[in-house]
């Protein structure tokens, strides 16, 4: 039976839902994010600026490592920066949030993370370092930590690597921490650490330095743990293509040796940065 123009025309009106359906429901993030930085002409970033040398704040301003960073990258893709100052806890949910375009502070490549989260190229790479007052000579190794007081940033790898040790600790039959107290920031745990709130402090090895450069004569190396952290920033999950045009930009600075010269200038040292530093099911 031939179709009447009644049902001819529901059927044309189905097509054009199905149509309009496809159309709302097929992803469009493979440009999306990107796209809308592009468009905007601004890159919104969050960042803690309490870790140095990486980024911190001086006479106001935020500087380091990762902040020179930024600043080629933006020109490179030819956008203007807009940057969050914002606290560690917290920052990785507002990016899920999609309340900045990127997290542009150091944050360690870990599998649980991956899966969640779009990692750009190493930035750096560092051990976990002990570090106590030094004058403090009641510690000189590994040894020597049973009892003490020890402190991490909330959420860290950090604070992950000092709770493996605190339970090897115990499982060989020692006394392990008296307490693993944690800090919002780095910054507070460095100035708990000088205020003798706390006996040991954790941080990234390439930090040693600008702690010292902040407060010499203060603190000094106990001991490194862990097996090497790699860090790198962040994109939501949906922004893998803003996460590839960073990464297009990192190569771009690499390229041309900057990236060794800004290490040089803000570590005292180049690193050898991983090329496979993805775990498996990463995004």
């Amino acid at each position: 039976m031939k179709p009447t123009h009644l049902h001819m025309t529901s059927f044309a009106k189905g097509l054009l839902s199905c149509a309009t359906a496809l159309a709302l429901c097929t992803p469009v993030s493979a440009q999306s994010v990107l796209n809308a930085v592009t468009a905007n002409g601004t890159l919104t970033v969050a960042t803690e600026v309490a870790y140095p040398p990486m980024e911190y704040l001086e006479g106001g301003k935020v500087v380091g490592y990762g902040k020179d960073l930024l600043d080629l990258i933006v020109a490179d893709m030819g956008v203007e920066l807009k940057q969050l100052q914002l606290p560690w806890d917290g920052i990785l949910a507002g990016v899920l949030a999609k309340k900045y375009d990127l997290v542009a502070t150091s944050v360690a490549i870990t599998a649980e993370r991956a899966e969640k989260f779009a990692y750009t190229r190493p930035l750096a790479v560092a051990d976990t370092m002990l570090v106590k007052l030094q004058n403090d000579n009641s510690m000189s190794s590994l040894d020597d930590v049973n009892g003490k007081v020890v402190g991490v940033e909330l959420g860290s790898t950090q604070a992950q690597e000092v709770e493996v040790l605190d339970a090897d600790l115990k499982a060989r039959g020692e006394a392990g921490f008296a307490n693993i107290l944690g800090f919002k920031s780095t910054d507070d745990m460095r100035l708990a650490l000088a205020g003798g709130q706390i006996d040991i402090g954790t941080i990234p090895s390439f930090s040693l330095a600008a702690m010292e450069q902040q407060r010499p004569n203060t603190y000094v190396q106990l001991a490194t743990i862990g097996t090497g952290t790699v860090f790198a920033w962040v994109a939501h999950p949906d922004g893998a293509d803003l996460r590839d045009r960073v990464n297009e930009a990192l190569e771009n600075i690499e390229a041309k040796g900057t990236l060794k010269e800004l290490q040089m200038k803000w570590f005292g040292f180049a690193m050898e940065l991983p090329e496979d530093y993805l775990p498996e099911g990463a995004l």
